[in-house]
């Protein structure tokens, strides 16, 4: 697949949709490169395009969640004092974490 078209397929996936696609991904990578161990593949660059197509969706992944994550900090007016609490009431998409929580914050406030 090539880099523009995956582009525009990531622009109409949504989010949960493509959190699918990047476990789908790196499920089809892991199985590829167990392949290539047991026995070369015939077209082994197979490996490196996959691993970039799987970086590509991670980025994208964390770009939306940090888009979101600056949303909810800016509707909630969240501090840093009630971010603890933010993130306990708060789970949605599984890569968020207190270092992205406390970027956002920081990000909204200044």
């Amino acid at each position: 697949m090539k880099t523009k078209d995956l582009k525009e397929q990531v622009k109409g996936m949504s989010s949960e949709e493509l959190a699918e696609n990047v476990k789908t991904s790196q499920k089809q990578l892991e199985d590829l490169a167990y392949a290539h161990a047991v026995s070369p593949l015939e077209n082994p660059m197979q490996l490196g395009i996959l691993r970039k197509q799987v970086a590509r969706l991670k980025t994208e992944l964390h770009v939306r969640v940090t888009i979101e994550l600056e949303e909810k900090v800016k509707a909630e007016n969240v501090t840093r004092e009630t971010s603890v609490e933010f993130l306990q009431k708060n789970t949605f998409l599984a890569p968020v974490n207190k270092k992205m929580v406390l970027r956002a914050i920081e990000k909204v406030n200044n």
